[in-house]
């Protein structure tokens, strides 16, 4: 924060994110800066409208002096407690609903023996402190991890993976910030890889992106419990997602590597095909991408690179480009033989992409958006916008069952799609045996 480095400082926020603001000044140890209040929105209304609330805000800036700095402990914002709650299954059920400890479906009741239970899906110590989580920037333990765990569901076996992706979502470029608090319908995914798929049962076939698989189900639930009740964030206060989608609930899948024509997504990041993984990614909702028709590859993605086409994503008035940063293609295993038994690679896969997902630079104009002319291909019909900023920001991965719909998946904030090494306890097969479907 600028002000704890000596410099006064204020900040200025619409009316609707007020609660967002209180939240993140507390949790930053500042409850005394000033918050200068902009009756909302400044976005979609005409210039000379935001131009007087900003003449507004100016005059009520003037008006205040900066705050002193105002600062709590840390230890008296981020005070741990233990909650007792007593009564039947139901009772604990509701209590929990009612202090905003669930995600709306009812938990498993986190009793001191199922988390003890839990733990020992990892060798490190409860204690054991991974980093801060926002907005909240409260400490994230592997006994909160195992305490929210429990809740969604989980078995000890899925721990290990749950560590290894929250380690991803607190990696600076994923911009876990962006992802809990901004208006955006945005998730983190969850991308399994290696022998652990198998091991506890993680869907990557048939449905693999739906319901009725309990690794995939609960892993997914988890990481929203532990964005809820150890970052803080809540729906309309710190998490100001505007409409939210289903995948807020729970977004895991396994890739399908025994029917995938090329190497798996984590052998591509540098691990061996022995290690298991989790990448994750802040993503929005899956565009399916139906074709039954092509035979070739240019085919097949022609109408992946229409879908992506179509995509009218554009937040600001003027951007570098389109989609900046990495995303995913998700081929079924009918798509990804044909385009591989053609001989094309996933580099290939890339470029066709690349070359072929852009939109006339008219109709860009069309929608009020503006890019940097640098950016603009030549092409027969008028200059054209590419979608990517490169080939390779567009991940390719193999998933689902039979049939042949594929899926692109766009993503929010976060700079890159992130992989983590799962590291098992010492006991892991004992474990593995003991906790089988």
């Amino acid at each position: 924060m600028i002000e704890k480095l000596g410099t006064p400082a204020l900040a200025i926020v619409t009316t609707e994110f007020m609660r967002l603001a209180q939240t993140t000044v507390k949790s930053c140890g500042m409850p005394g800066l000033r918050i200068i209040e902009v009756p909302h929105p400044i976005g979609g209304i005409p210039e000379e409208d935001v131009r007087a609330k900003a003449r507004a805000a100016a005059a009520e800036i003037e008006g205040n002096k900066p705050s002193g700095g105002d600062e709590q402990r840390a230890d008296e914002i981020l005070a741990r407690d233990v909650v007792h709650v007593s009564g039947s299954g139901t009772d604990v059920i509701n209590a929990y609903y009612r202090n905003g400890w669930t995600d709306g479906l009812p938990i498993v009741p986190p009793t001191a023996e199922a988390v003890r239970e839990m733990l020992t899906g990892t060798d490190l110590p409860p204690a054991h402190v991974l980093g801060v989580m926002v907005p909240r920037n409260a400490p994230v333990t592997i006994e909160k991890l195992a305490v929210n765990a429990v809740m969604a569901g989980c078995r000890p076996t899925y721990l290990a993976v749950l560590i290894a992706a929250v380690e991803g979502l607190m990696d600076a470029d994923f911009d876990l910030t962006g992802v809990q608090c901004s208006t955006g319908p945005h998730s983190p995914l969850l991308l399994i890889n290696g022998p652990v798929r198998r091991q506890i049962n993680v869907n990557c076939s048939s449905g693999a992106l739906g319901h009725g698989w309990q690794a995939n189900a609960t892993i997914g639930r988890a990481i929203r419990l532990i964005l809820n009740n150890i970052g803080g964030a809540r729906i309309g206060e710190s998490d100001m997602t505007t409409l939210g989608m289903a995948e807020n609930y729970t977004y895991c899948f396994g890739e399908n590597e025994e029917q995938n024509p090329w190497a798996p997504f984590h052998l591509e990041q540098g691990f061996e095909k022995a290690d298991s993984t989790v990448s994750v990614l802040g993503a929005y909702a899956p565009e399916n991408v139906s074709d039954h028709v092509g035979i070739k590859p240019e085919e097949i993605l022609a109408v992946a690179a229409d879908v992506v086409s179509r995509l009218t994503r554009f937040h600001l008035r003027t951007m570098d480009q389109i989609i900046p940063r990495d995303t995913l293609l998700v081929l079924c295993p009918e798509h990804a033989k044909s385009i591989a038994d053609a001989g094309w690679s996933k580099n290939d896969v890339q470029q066709f992409v690349f070359d072929h997902a852009s939109i006339p630079y008219d109709t860009l104009k069309s929608l009020r958006r503006q890019i940097d002319p640098a950016k603009l291909i030549d092409a027969p019909g008028g200059p054209r916008v590419p979608m990517f900023a490169k080939p390779e920001c567009l991940k390719i991965v193999v998933v689902g069952g039979p049939g042949k719909h594929s899926a692109y998946i766009n993503s929010g904030h976060t700079r890159r799609m992130i992989t983590r090494k799962i590291i098992f306890p010492r006991n892991w097969v004992g474990l593995v045996e003991r906790y089988r479907e």
